[in-house]
């Protein structure tokens, strides 16, 4: 088989960084508001559920801009003529990820975010002094969501290098690591193993930057 590319010299995962940087902060300032508001019970959970609600739709629009960014690098890659993502087929692909069970996290995005809500709201309230919220609960379900956040990130890169992929007729792709010193075991026995593009495993840790790249048998 010849490969057509396995080259990182432009990280993939790059622009997904700068998305997962710039929602950091947004989060920060948004979870921040939790721990100086008025408390009440009801007040509580009506707060945590904005904060959490907001923060999702903001998450789901910039994981269709990490895909979109993720497929036309990849077209670019592999030296075609970059074809923009249909609207309808990344519509679909984003509600399928979030209802999907995600092998890293062990749950599905839309049903943790519901989850987190109610025991962060839940927590905050069995833990208040009576006049004011537990700074370390909300620092804890910060540190939770912003993992939630970030593997999803992750993910929607590399759903949108096979989609395009996918698109361009791929048939074969290697599994790729950095062959550094903090590549896992796992990670280290798939690495240069070609796989058929239905067959691709999925990852299996939180931040791993593996990255598949397309290959073509000699003579195609």
């Amino acid at each position: 088989m010849t490969e057509r590319t396995d080259s990182n010299d432009r990280g993939i995962y790059d622009f997904a960084d700068r998305v997962i940087a710039d929602m950091n902060k947004r989060n920060l300032r948004a979870f921040g508001r939790l721990s100086v508001m008025k408390f009440d019970e009801l007040n509580v959970f009506k707060l945590v559920g904005e904060t959490y609600d907001s923060s999702a739709e903001l998450a789901k629009k910039r994981y269709k801009a990490i895909y979109e960014d993720a497929y036309l690098m990849a077209f670019s890659r592999m030296g075609r003529k970059a074809e923009d993502p249909d609207d309808d087929i990344m519509n679909d692909w984003l509600l399928d990820m979030l209802e999907d069970f995600d092998a890293v996290t062990h749950y599905r995005f839309n049903e943790e975010v519901e989850r987190k809500k109610a025991r962060t709201a839940e927590a905050l309230v069995s833990t208040h002094d009576g006049t004011r919220i537990d700074r370390r609960e909300v620092d804890r379900a910060l540190k939770l969501w912003t993992l939630q956040v970030s593997q999803y990130a992750d993910r929607s890169v590399d759903d949108g290098m096979m989609g395009a992929y996918r698109k361009a007729g791929v048939k074969y792709v290697r599994w790729n690591t950095e062959e550094d010193d903090r590549v896992c075991a796992d990670c280290h026995a798939l690495d240069g193993k070609v796989f058929p593009v239905s067959e691709a495993p999925r990852k299996q840790h939180y931040r791993c930057r593996c990255w598949l790249s397309p290959v073509m048998k000699d003579g195609e």
